[in-house]
């Protein structure tokens, strides 16, 4: 995975981990970290991934290859939003592009 800023790229149906590390706030039993892919801000969602387990304030989001290997080359917007056990919610990853790279070894 190739990370710049908030954007994200990533080959189509490979195996990644994207970490993230909360800063500010002690994570808690109860938080729980949400990754939502849509092709365009409203758009059915094309991958989601909910995260309610953390090493410390540190969230691993596994992406395995089922989740992209459907999905059309291109360029696709993520969030990344944390609900807090008490409901309040903050998205700490503002709408990104999240691209998926071409890759030749598999054709699907």
């Amino acid at each position: 995975m190739i990370v710049s800023g908030t954007n994200l790229t990533m080959t189509r149906g490979d195996s990644e981990c994207l970490e993230v590390t909360i800063s500010g706030y002690e994570l808690q039993p109860g938080d729980k970290l949400e990754m939502t892919v849509r092709p365009y801000v409203g758009g059915k969602i094309l991958l989601h991934k909910e995260i309610t387990e953390f090493e410390g304030n540190i969230v691993d989001i596994p992406i395995w290859p089922e989740d992209t290997q459907s999905l059309s080359f291109g360029v696709y917007v993520y969030d990344l939003q944390l609900t807090f056990a008490g409901g309040a919610v903050k998205t700490i990853v503002k709408p990104s592009r999240f691209t998926i790279a071409q890759e030749v070894t598999y054709d699907y």
